[in-house]
């Protein structure tokens, strides 16, 4: 397999692919913040993907600009796993699974 398919810089935006400017997200040094679009993305255990974004659904109407993508790729008791969707800012509550 081509070695510049395989690599991606674990800085670059999984939703707009920008890569300027992103910045880690608090303790987490494999996850950021997007400085385009707001999303959060990286590598982090499933436990420390549930303090950024709940594993629960809001029953919420959230308007768009309220909402921003997360995509983990989550390390946990079953292994490797990955989490993403969009989620509401306010209360940290999935708003759209995928």
């Amino acid at each position: 397999m081509n070695a510049t398919l395989s690599q991606r810089d674990p800085r670059q935006c999984r939703a707009c692919d920008n890569i300027r400017g992103n910045k880690t997200v608090g303790k987490h040094f494999d996850v950021y913040e997007c400085a385009r679009c707001k999303a959060i993305f990286g590598t982090c255990y499933l436990g420390e993907s549930y303090v950024m974004v709940k594993p629960w659904m809001t029953s919420e109407n959230v308007p768009p600009e309220n909402q921003r993508y997360y995509d983990f790729t989550t390390i946990g008791s079953d292994g490797i796993g990955r989490r993403h969707g969009w989620y509401d800012v306010n209360s940290g509550l999935i708003t759209q699974v995928g």
